[in-house]
């Protein structure tokens, strides 16, 4: 599949959320030691702007895996990576055995920023 045939969508509010799971994402990479990247500069550029200072855009790519590109500005620095929602496919599981009661449900996910974005012409 071609960056260009997917369908996306922007977020235009709840952006402070998304930077957040962004910061929590870096912290985890950070541990990890993978830091060399410039993705991961850029999205440590990214997890420290003001959310009225970036856009913020997602294509579906499976059920619980989406594409992901960021553009800080006025720079318009981009950068896309996949985002595999690790939070809403434990919701599914959970929901199968019948356990809604889970703190895993209190969180907010990839899925529910997706769910409140609007679609977009912008390419990307």
């Amino acid at each position: 599949m071609n960056e260009n045939d997917l369908s996306w969508h922007e977020l235009v509010t709840k952006k402070e959320e998304f930077l957040h799971i962004l910061r929590i994402l870096n912290h985890y990479y950070e541990m990890r030691g993978e830091t060399k990247s410039k993705q991961f500069g850029f999205r440590r550029v990214l997890a420290d702007s003001d959310p009225n200072s970036v856009q913020i855009f997602f294509a579906k790519l499976g059920s619980f895996e989406y594409q992901v590109a960021c553009r800080i500005l006025p720079n318009e620095d981009t950068e896309s990576w996949i985002h595999i929602d690790g939070i809403a496919e434990e919701r599914e599981r959970l929901k199968q055995i019948g356990n809604t009661d889970h703190p895993v449900f209190s969180l907010v996910c990839l899925g529910d920023l997706y769910a409140l974005s609007v679609p977009t012409l912008l390419s990307i």
